[in-house]
């Protein structure tokens, strides 16, 4: 989750959107857009279906969007970013439509230091 929160770190708030279904995930600053949660929550929901007997064809959608929010607390963000999440899921079949809300306020992720190039050992020092 660490390399996801530094994904969206670079990206300014927005909307992402994740196709459970799929496994895919869109933000609406860069579309397409790698992130690992979007390939656990398939899974888990993949597995989840098997587990309940319930066939994968039956399920018309499931999604996920979060709103995300990185200003509310002011930070130094080239060291920390402070999240907050507004998130609406939805699964819908054909007999029905489910859908819930979380408001996850305030997720520190302390960004990973810059990692210094390798020294070229080759050329002489001075």
């Amino acid at each position: 989750m660490a390399a996801d929160l530094e994904t969206l770190a670079q990206l300014p708030d927005g909307v992402l959107f994740i196709d459970v279904l799929s496994g895919g995930a869109e933000h609406s600053a860069v579309s397409p857009i790698e992130l690992g949660i979007a390939a656990e929550l398939h899974t888990w929901f993949s597995h989840r279906l098997e587990v309940s007997g319930i066939p994968a064809s039956e399920t018309r959608a499931a999604s996920l969007s979060a709103h995300i929010n990185t200003g509310r607390i002011a930070t130094n963000r080239k060291k920390v970013v402070s999240f907050d999440f507004s998130i609406e899921s939805k699964i819908e079949t054909s007999d029905a439509r489910y859908s819930g809300n979380l408001k996850e306020v305030h997720k520190w992720h302390q960004r990973l230091p810059e990692v210094d190039p390798i020294p070229d050992t080759t050329k002489p020092r001075l």
